[in-house]
């Protein structure tokens, strides 16, 4: 693993939301170069698709289905069920996940 790897493997490992902008931004890389260190890190082991994710951990999306926002007519959108403006306007098939990358155990436990 090269530095521009770990340096974007950190980023992702902070815990905070970044767009690939703002990442590509802070370590002056483009989306192509971004792309291929996805890439890298995903072929490595370190990040897997949210397809394969839910794949490997079924009940995860269970856990979702279980705290979704209920009907919006009965109130379950607001503020106390932690779901967000137009929260209850999508269904999970209008979602695009695609561009998902989820953190393998790897991520967080190899030394490299």
């Amino acid at each position: 693993m090269n530095n521009i790897e770990k340096n974007v493997l950190e980023f992702l490992k902070s815990g905070m939301v970044y767009s690939d902008g703002a990442i590509m931004k802070n370590l002056g890389i483009s989306s192509a170069e971004l792309e291929e260190i996805y890439i890298s890190l995903t072929n490595q082991g370190y990040l897997e698709n949210y397809e394969d994710f839910l794949k490997r951990n079924p009940d995860y999306e269970k856990g979702e289905e279980e705290n979704s926002c209920g009907g919006c007519s009965s109130g379950g959108c607001s503020s106390k069920g932690g779901c967000s403006s137009g929260g209850c306007s999508s269904k999970n098939e209008d979602i695009d996940y695609s561009k998902i990358k989820v953190l393998t155990e790897k991520a967080f436990t190899y030394t490299y």
